[in-house]
């Protein structure tokens, strides 16, 4: 049988054999104590191993009971758990019984007929008892739990009388400062601790107090601390206690200074950076004016001979004259591809959608305008598209597609391709060839200005096209990287964020 109110702070066993008696004191004491959780047994056999199944807080029960007394009962049920409280309720005629009761521990009891009020009185003595030992338990908890947190705390803490003399330090404490309690316990902590006076008036006044301190350990090693000073009030408002922590910022402190050492250097780098572009500021102007112009004055005196005497010079001095002039032409074009080069790495980038397909397929009519005689394919993906400077992708996607053009030239037939491939978040676009290919072993020199995997028999070229592509999708936050197998073509890949 069990009774229960809506809040069960506790749980009391009744043992009866009677069943009358049994149910009628359950439900008087269930109307009298709603807070308790009411379990009924019919014999101390039955109570014993209800007591064993549920922990009571508390136990009622008669004396004279079949299978099991209540004595008996009541001995197992102490050598189990001692100090629950137990009432038993008896007749006049079982002194006896009641006198091995007192000599048992048992203190509490009731004489039958049961008296109701002696018997609500008895339960309320013990439940009170009850409620106090638990608030004891729990207050005993909460104190061993926060003298458990202070002491295993990474910070460094004392606590000290409203003075500052020191009651306790923890481990932390005694590790950071080298000072042990033995030599710190009855001490000031101002002999110790150099936060200046300021510091023990404001926590002495009933405030707190922080501060970042430079000291030294018991042997004289330097450390950084941050330390708090806080007073602990009484129930009047007094200052009763100051709680001082201390935190090691040593660490802290040294990344902060080589952080700002760091960033003294990178201004330093980059005004340095400042002054070589602007070097190469002036090298671009000498370049686009100084010495295009001389070329452009060659090549013209090269055209006007061939133009004026071309008929009355002999074969090697007309080949002699074609030579230079071509070398000019040579010579043009390599400046103009250094200036473009240059100009990938200077300016702000401009960023909207850029539409690939679009600027790709303009890109592959112009290739294929100028070789109309070349049996080629070039297949473009639709639908590709990106977020970045539309001038700078332009000329990416125009050095791709004009050095699979170019690696293809001696192909029968000509294949291009243009797509992208999904990756996770991201889109990876390719441009793929069946050109000359490469080795693989070859690949980290491709993407280095001036560096030529073929001679200049076999393709023409700079060595400028795959480094002005890397700087371009570098710029723009992506990466670029290539797969290739000789003879049989090249795939190079790239993102952008």
């Amino acid at each position: 049988m069990a009774l229960e109110g809506s809040a069960c702070a506790a749980t009391l066993l009744y043992v009866e054999d009677e069943e009358i008696t049994r149910t009628t004191v359950c439900t008087l004491l269930a109307r009298k104590f709603p807070e308790l959780s009411i379990r009924a047994a019919a014999d101390g056999e039955e109570g014993l191993r209800l007591f064993c199944e549920i922990a009571p807080d508390l136990v009622v029960t008669d004396i004279r009971m079949p299978v099991m007394n209540g004595i008996e009962m009541s001995k197992r049920i102490m050598a189990i758990r001692g100090g629950v409280p137990i009432i038993v309720t008896s007749a006049h005629s079982d002194t006896e019984y009641l006198i091995e009761c007192i000599e048992s521990g048992i203190t509490h009891y009731v004489i039958k007929p049961i008296n109701m009020a002696k018997l609500f009185a008895a339960v309320e003595s013990a439940l009170a008892s009850h409620r106090l030992k638990r608030e004891l338990q729990e207050q005993q908890a909460f104190v061993r739990k926060l003298s458990r947190a202070v002491e295993q705390s990474a910070n460094g803490v004392a606590i000290t009388d409203p003075c500052g003399v020191v009651e306790y330090v923890n481990r932390s404490f005694s590790a950071l400062t080298g000072y042990q309690p033995a030599d710190v316990l009855g001490r000031n902590l101002r002999e110790l601790q150099r936060t200046g006076e300021q510091s023990w008036v404001t926590a002495a006044a009933g405030f707190e107090w922080h501060g970042e301190l430079e000291s030294a350990t018991r042997e004289g090693e330097p450390y950084s601390e941050a330390v708090s000073i806080a007073p602990v009030l009484d129930e009047l408002g007094a200052v009763a206690n100051l709680v001082v922590t201390k935190q090691d910022i040593t660490e802290r402190r040294k990344s902060a200074r080589e952080i700002e050492l760091l960033n003294q250097r990178l201004s330093a780098h980059a005004e340095e950076l400042e002054s070589a572009n602007r070097d190469m500021e002036g090298f671009s102007y000498t370049v686009s004016h100084d010495l295009r112009s001389p070329l452009s004055t060659i090549n013209g005196y090269c055209q006007l001979i061939q133009e004026l005497y071309g008929a009355s010079l002999d074969e090697e001095c007309a080949r002699f004259i074609q030579v230079i002039y071509q070398e000019t032409v040579t010579m043009g074009e390599l400046i103009r591809t250094l200036l473009d080069f240059s100009l990938v790495s200077r300016g702000e980038i401009s960023r909207s959608r850029v539409d690939l397909s679009e600027t790709a397929t303009t890109i592959a009519a112009g290739l294929m305008l100028r070789e109309p005689e070349r049996q080629a394919k070039i297949e473009i993906a639709p639908g590709l598209s990106a977020h970045g400077d539309p001038a700078l992708l332009r000329a990416a996607l125009d050095n791709l597609l004009s050095n699979a053009w170019k690696y293809t030239a001696n192909k029968e037939q000509t294949l291009i391709e243009v797509g992208a491939e999904p990756d996770g978040e991201e889109s990876v676009y390719f441009v793929r060839d069946n050109g000359a290919g490469f080795e693989m072993a070859q690949a980290g020199k491709l993407f280095h200005a001036f560096q030529r995997l073929h001679t200049e028999q076999e393709f023409k070229g700079f060595g400028i096209g795959l480094a002005t592509v890397q700087r371009i999708v570098q710029r723009h936050g992506g990466r670029i990287w290539a797969e290739g197998e000789t003879g049989k073509g090249a795939i190079f890949r790239f993102t952008l964020p």
